[in-house]
């Protein structure tokens, strides 16, 4: 496995190390009073064109808006690399999604009181799918059509925290919730680098 890959790779297993333990302490001790007490705030807090910006940013991680996007990085990184290259941004994507449903439902934790919801939810809370589709979708455009660095990690994070903040705000999700979607964006978005690397990668490691 050559560095950048191992790099990577172990990026990766730590990401999901970490999100075993958030799963592990959600709703327990000090994460538990946490998410009780955000959830309270939030509630508390509520404006009219306040829900109505958090309903519009919760909105943009919908499937039928990520899809544009994800078709415009496609688009990008077939004039850059080639069409081969152009898939990886949806198959990220695509199977992190799917990766994200199954471990929803063998966690399977509760979402917040249906009684303080703002707007009806799918399946279970964590980890959040719109943070973590979100997230994996800024992850997979920007790494697919920019120069690499920080940026696709800071716009993981910013699509995290934008989308997930919405979602708590909505009542239909627990802070922890939304980290567990941007850690598992994270370590899906480092695992698809060494499993499907990029043109970019595979040309380092034959050079060194």
């Amino acid at each position: 496995m050559a560095g950048v890959d191992r790099a990577r790779y172990r990026r990766s297993m730590l990401a999901f190390a970490g999100l075993a333990v958030v799963i592990a302490r959600a709703g327990e001790g000090r994460a538990g009073r946490l998410d009780d007490a955000v959830i309270k705030l939030a509630e508390n807090g509520r404006r009219p064109g306040a829900v109505r910006a958090a309903r519009a940013v919760s909105a943009l991680a919908e499937p039928r808006f990520v899809v544009f996007p994800v078709t415009a990085a496609t688009a990008i990184a077939a004039r850059r690399a080639g069409w081969p290259q152009a898939w990886l941004p949806c198959l990220a994507v695509v199977s992190g999604a799917a990766a994200r449903r199954v471990l929803a439902r063998a966690v399977a934790r509760p979402r917040p009181p249906a009684a303080i919801w703002l707007t009806e939810p799918e399946g279970f809370s964590l980890p959040s799918r719109h943070t973590s589709l979100a997230a994996l979708t800024a992850g997979a455009c920007v790494g697919s059509t920019a120069v690499g660095g920080l940026r696709p990690h800071l716009a993981v994070l910013l699509a995290a925290a934008g989308v997930g903040a919405s979602r708590v705000y909505l009542g239909v999700h627990w802070p922890t919730d939304v980290l567990a979607g941007w850690i598992f964006a994270e370590a899906w978005l480092a695992l698809a680098e060494v499993v499907i690397p990029s043109k970019q990668v595979r040309e380092h490691a034959r050079r060194n």
